[in-house]
Formats: C-alpha cells, sequence, structure tokens
C-alpha cells in the first residue's frame, strides 16, 4: 500500500487580489454597519437625554411645588397659632352680644300661655342658657302643655306641689343662643 499525502498550500496558491479585495470589502461593510450602530446609538442617546432632561425638570418642579406647600402649610399653621386666641376671644364676645334676655322672656311668654303666672325666674347669662322658675298653673293640663313645650330644652322638674287652686312647680331647663 502506498501512503497518499496531500499539501493543499503548495499545490494551491491563494489569489492575493481576491482576497484583498474580499477582505477590504468585509472590513468596509464592519465599518458601514459600525457607522450605522454609532449613529443610531447617539441618536437614541440623545432622545433619553432630553426625556431625563424634561422629567428631571418636571421632578424639580414637584420638589419645588412640594417645598413651597410645606411652606405654606407652616404659615397656615403659624396664622392659626396667631389668630386661635383673637377668634376665641371674639366668639367670646359675639356669645356675651348675641345672649337677649328679651328674646328669652318672649320665649317664656310664648310657652307659658294664659293660666300659667311665672312667680320666680333665674336667667344665666352663658351659652348655655340655664333658666330656673317657679310657676304656678291653674290646671293641670296646662301644665302638661308647658311641659311639652320645654322638653325639647333638656326639662328638670325639681318639685310639684297642689294646693286647693293651683298646681306650683319649680322647674330648670337649658335653652341656647341657637335654638331661640
Amino acid at each position: 500500500m502506498r501512503k497518499i499525502s496531500y499539501n493543499l498550500a503548495v499545490t494551491r496558491k491563494i489569489d492575493g487580489r481576491s482576497f484583498v479585495l474580499r477582505a477590504s470589502i468585509l472590513v468596509l461593510a464592519i465599518m458601514a454597519l459600525g457607522g450605522a450602530t454609532i449613529f443610531n446609538l447617539a441618536r437614541e442617546h440623545g432622545r433619553s437625554r432630553a426625556e431625563k432632561s424634561a422629567s428631571g425638570l418636571i421632578e424639580r418642579q414637584i420638589v419645588e411645588k412640594k417645598s413651597l406647600g410645606l411652606l405654606q402649610a407652616r404659615e397656615i399653621t403659624a396664622w392659626k397659632k396667631k389668630w386661635g386666641k383673637e377668634l376665641a376671644a371674639t366668639n367670646r364676645l359675639i356669645e356675651r352680644k348675641s345672649f337677649s334676655f328679651i328674646t328669652r322672656l318672649d320665649f317664656l311668654e310664648e310657652a307659658c300661655g294664659p293660666g300659667i303666672r311665672i312667680r320666680h325666674l333665674i336667667m344665666t347669662n352663658d351659652g348655655s342658657g340655664q333658666i330656673s322658675m317657679s310657676i304656678a298653673a291653674q290646671s293641670l293640663k296646662q301644665l302638661f302643655a308647658l311641659y311639652k313645650k320645654l322638653a325639647p330644652y333638656g326639662l328638670a322638674i325639681a318639685n310639684e306641689t297642689q294646693t286647693a287652686a293651683e298646681f306650683q312647680v319649680n322647674l330648670g331647663f337649658n335653652i341656647s343662643n341657637e335654638k331661640i
């Protein structure tokens, strides 16, 4: 048997011009694709930079608005502290000014009606409007009608006594300025 050996480098020669042409076309294609890639990346980077700057601007505006809101909240708190006491004092003055003995006496005159006499009356000058009174009624029906009218105002009956001609009652109730 005979041994056969092939040496391709010896028998075959590579055409240099063809190789250089093909290699240069390959390098030019790689460079063209690389350039296109770099161009696209630069364009995308520009877009993302613009988006980041826009979102950064919006973010800065949000931070500014929050800081302005916190500043305004502090100012409101300071004004509340400053005016809180003055407002409370003013409300107390208005409450004292709005208290009217005449209005309360008119209410009692309307509530009592005929057949009921007020023997003794005590009114306090405050917001609760506490009234204590002693009354004399000619009939039990008139007395119960008065109880019905005064029931929504926290009526408290201290005592009731009956004489031959009339019923005598000590009672108390609260009527605030808003209820009149």
